[in-house]
């Protein structure tokens, strides 16, 4: 009689599996959006209201350069890539400074929508643990991104990026430390896209 008790208990809980692994199919099945073919794929773009986000969505694709020989000693250039995250939510970005000798992977974060504080805003880290925070607004073709952070002499600061686009491949960063009442330019540098592919 034991070996038929042993097949019941295997056969019970295997039951019981699948019938828990149906529910979450199930449940799966229907937290899951339903996609429909769509004769117009552009139509269903149009229908989508605008999302905060988007407003920064220009920079997406590509190999962002700028010119960094002005910045020091056998550095050549500096390269930013953005890209949306998997889930379309928010854009990743990462730079790389390039020197004679090699690349610094250098800073890898994200913008994103902060619904707590009902605006855009980045997160990053750079190569060495430091993680730099802080809020973007955005006003036609220009960004403020607002931190606190070290300044070229190692003291901590507030400080301040304003991102210009010219073109769609083309802008301006400028990084600027609050002094007084004013802000001081401290860098800039030009981005331009290559050719994306």
């Amino acid at each position: 009689m034991k070996p038929m008790y042993s097949v019941l208990v295997i056969l019970a809980s295997f039951m019981s599996v699948a019938s828990t692994s149906g529910r979450m199919q199930d449940a799966a099945k229907s937290a899951a959006p339903v996609l429909k073919p769509n004769a117009s794929d552009s139509s269903a773009k149009a229908a989508a209201p605008p999302r905060p986000i988007d407003a920064l969505s220009w920079v997406i694709g590509g190999v962002w350069t700028a010119d960094a020989t002005k910045l020091g000693p056998g550095i050549q250039r500096i390269e930013t890539r953005y890209q949306w995250s998997d889930n379309n939510a928010y854009i990743r970005f990462t730079t790389h400074f390039v020197f004679d000798k090699g690349v610094a992977n250098t800073y890898d974060g994200n913008f994103f929508w902060n619904p707590e504080q009902n605006n855009l805003a980045i997160w990053y880290m750079d190569a060495h643990n430091a993680v730099t925070e802080g809020p973007v607004k955005v006003a036609g073709d220009q960004w403020l991104i607002s931190f606190r952070g070290e300044d070229f002499a190692g003291k901590m600061s507030d400080l301040r990026v304003t991102v210009t686009r010219k073109t769609n491949d083309d802008y301006r960063w400028a990084l600027s430390e609050k002094q007084g009442d004013g802000w001081k330019e401290l860098a800039a540098l030009e981005y331009l896209r290559a050719a994306r592919s």
